[in-house]
């Protein structure tokens, strides 16, 4: 795969985590209001979204800056002296961030224990929910910080001392 190709790969991911985000918005504003409602559409209904106010605002932005975070390592890829090898790495490892960290959002604001462990914590009871957004975001931490390693070593790098792997 080439740097254009993973580049328009992590694009399109970074486009669609950023839909899901915007939605995201959705939830919030229900949830800040406690009712459907979406102005002028004369239906409205009551709601009691799950999670909080403050969860669904971190869904909203979280997703977005994940997004801009994608982008903004996508756009630079082309100016770094890395291998293919390297690139699709660091490429794939910023896509599953994206979509780890939109599906930590989502399930978090579902589980009792807000998803920040993978069994009951000081918030609330360990549950399936919290699960799903514990797991792929606890390796996302791990994938995400050695990704952005081998982006700033690179970009660190006197140029033309690009490592061969």
């Amino acid at each position: 795969m080439s740097t254009i190709q993973i580049q328009r790969q992590m694009i399109g991911h970074a486009a669609l985590v950023m839909i899901v985000a915007l939605l995201g918005g959705f939830a919030l504003m229900f949830a800040l209001l406690g009712e459907i409602a979406i102005w002028p559409v004369p239906w409205t209904g009551e709601v009691e979204m799950p999670g909080s106010v403050r969860g669904w605002r971190a869904a909203h932005i979280g997703g977005l800056l994940n997004g801009v975070m994608m982008l903004a390592v996508a756009l630079c890829l082309s100016l770094l002296e890395m291998s293919q090898r390297r690139e699709r790495a660091v490429g794939w490892a910023m896509i599953f961030t994206g979509w780890a960290n939109t599906v930590f959002y989502v399930f978090g604001n579902l589980a009792p224990n807000r998803g920040l462990s993978g069994g009951t914590n000081a918030l609330g009871e360990g549950s399936l929910a919290g699960l799903m957004a514990y797991v792929p975001a606890a390796l996302a931490t791990v994938i995400t910080i050695s990704a952005l390693a081998a982006v700033a070593g690179s970009a660190l790098r006197p140029r033309g001392s690009a490592p061969r792997n």
